[in-house]
């Protein structure tokens, strides 16, 4: 049992459970009350959405099990596919068809067909990664970095056009003692702040990714020459890669210096200190220890690090409601 949940990363899915519940608690539920819409996508369907994103990134990771296994038999001289390979192949392809169909069905009920497009192209990607592009240079570091924030993304999708089928049903409303078309008072500035605090997560999703395995490559350089796999560590060197990773290390703290300067006047003092700390100072700390870094176990440490920032994502989301309150 601990086997299979390590193949299918638990952690992984915990962190897409409590992330998208905290989206929907935290920024979409706010935005219903300050809209006067309410129960727009039905919180049952919301959580059978979850378990599909679940379902997806559990396919990504065995997707990526299975081949790094296969790539070990390869390199011992074994051709011939062993019965681990097998299992973990049919897995990929149990959770794929599991999560494409609950979020056809989800799409389909809420009016939003987008959503199994997003989960194709999501295990389609999980699928070409896996096999081709994992260990190839740059590729792999982006491709999986914008399939992580895809996840993000699809809470956002699966609600805006929920809301704009419910929008055009519902022509008029009474705010107070006025009437007013439902569509104006949804597509007006608040639909912005909700795009900017979903697509802002996004972009932290990806970047921390992106730096993440990145980082990751860079410890591995070594091993990686000696397999002939060509990441960007190998074919460019160590230095080279530590300037790209400083440049998106920067861009990721100026992402977090905007969202704070974007609701400055929207925040207690007390939670602007506290989205800094968990978010810029930790990205600080990285730029210091990676300029200073030249072992394989430092590399390795800054690489479980930036794993631990994930956890911050978590509490800058607990502080959204705050934001969007205050603004809508």
């Amino acid at each position: 049992m601990k086997n299979y949940w390590k193949l299918v990363g638990w952690q992984g899915m915990l962190f897409v459970l409590v992330g998208m519940m905290l989206l929907k608690i935290q920024i979409f539920v706010p935005f219903y009350q300050a809209t006067y819409a309410y129960a727009i996508v039905p919180l049952s369907d919301y959580v059978a959405f979850v378990l599909a994103a679940m379902f997806m990134m559990a396919s990504l990771n065995v997707i990526c099990s299975y081949y790094d296994v296969k790539m070990q038999n390869i390199l011992k001289g074994k051709t011939d596919e062993s019965s681990e390979e097998k299992s973990k192949y049919k897995i990929f392809w149990i959770f794929a068809l599991i999560a494409m169909a609950m979020q056809a069905f989800i799409g389909i009920k809420n009016h939003a067909w987008q959503m199994p497009a997003m989960a194709l192209v999501f295990e389609v990607g999980a699928y070409f990664y896996a096999l081709k592009y994992k260990r190839e240079n740059l590729v792999g570091n982006i491709m999986l970095s914008f399939m992580y924030s895809i996840l993000v993304l699809m809470p956002l999708i699966l609600e805006l056009f929920a809301l704009k089928n419910y929008a055009f049903s519902q022509p008029y409303i009474v705010v107070g003692n006025e009437m007013r078309s439902f569509a104006d008072l949804l597509f007006g500035d608040k639909i912005g702040l909700l795009c900017n605090v979903v697509f802002y997560f996004a972009a932290f999703v990806f970047l921390l990714t992106f730096l993440r395995d990145l980082t990751l490559d860079l410890a591995n350089m070594n091993q990686n020459r000696q397999e002939d796999i060509v990441t960007f560590p190998v074919k460019e060197g160590e230095k080279r890669t530590k300037v790209l990773l400083g440049f998106f290390a920067v861009l990721f703290i100026a992402l977090n210096g905007w969202f704070i300067y974007k609701y400055y006047y929207n925040i207690d003092v007390i939670y602007l200190i506290m989205i800094a700390v968990i978010t810029i100072l930790p990205l600080l700390y990285y730029l210091f220890c990676l300029l200073k870094a030249k072992s394989q176990l430092e590399y390795v440490n800054l690489y479980q690090f930036l794993g631990m920032i994930y956890i911050s994502l978590l509490f800058v989301l607990m502080f959204a409601r705050n934001i969007f309150v205050a603004e809508c």
